[in-house]
């Protein structure tokens, strides 16, 4: 017959508190970054210029090259990671990875691989959470969200100082 000690009762009871809080952590963690996907694209990736600030394609730059309009992009989340980190080869979209093409993770390619092909570094280089944020942004806000609406215009501008008459309430 078995014993069931106290000992082992408070251990298992630890790990699934344990358990628990960390669930729990991970799913806010989540969270934070979802939330700071916004500000992280329009602030410090800088992604409005060239997608607009909707990511519907429409730019307000003059001398911007116009980024594909991700409102209408099939691209899974880990693809957009992938563009995101990697930039595109031979394009204007760059690279946000610091040490893209120094090694082997983006494409399985390096810059002596690319050639003149190389993708353009971004401006700024992003952290791997933050990169993660901005897809996770771009997956779940943008991507697949039909027409931009007047709620968008003023959540992402605010209630004054912009434009958001000119688009439809939903």
């Amino acid at each position: 017959m078995m014993r069931c000690h106290t000992h082992s009762r408070i251990s298992v009871s630890s790990v699934v508190a344990f358990a628990g809080v960390i669930a729990v952590g991970v799913s806010t963690a989540a969270a934070q970054d979802v939330s700071a996907g916004p500000r992280i694209w329009a602030n410090k990736a800088g992604c409005p210029q060239c997608h607009g600030w909707a990511g519907d394609g429409h730019i307000s730059g003059f001398h911007s090259p116009g980024g594909l309009p991700l409102r209408k992009t099939e691209l899974t989340r880990d693809q957009i990671r992938e563009v995101i980190q990697c930039g595109r080869p031979g394009t204007p979209m760059p690279h946000f990875d610091r040490f893209a093409y120094t090694d082997k993770r983006c494409y399985d390619m390096t810059a002596q691989d690319l050639g003149n092909l190389e993708a353009i570094r971004g401006e700024t280089t992003l952290q791997p959470f933050e990169i993660d944020a901005v897809a996770d942004y771009v997956a779940t806000k943008i991507k697949g969200a039909g027409p931009v609406t007047r709620a968008e215009c003023t959540e992402f501008f605010g209630e004054t100082g912009a434009e958001c008459d000119k688009y439809p309430e939903k």
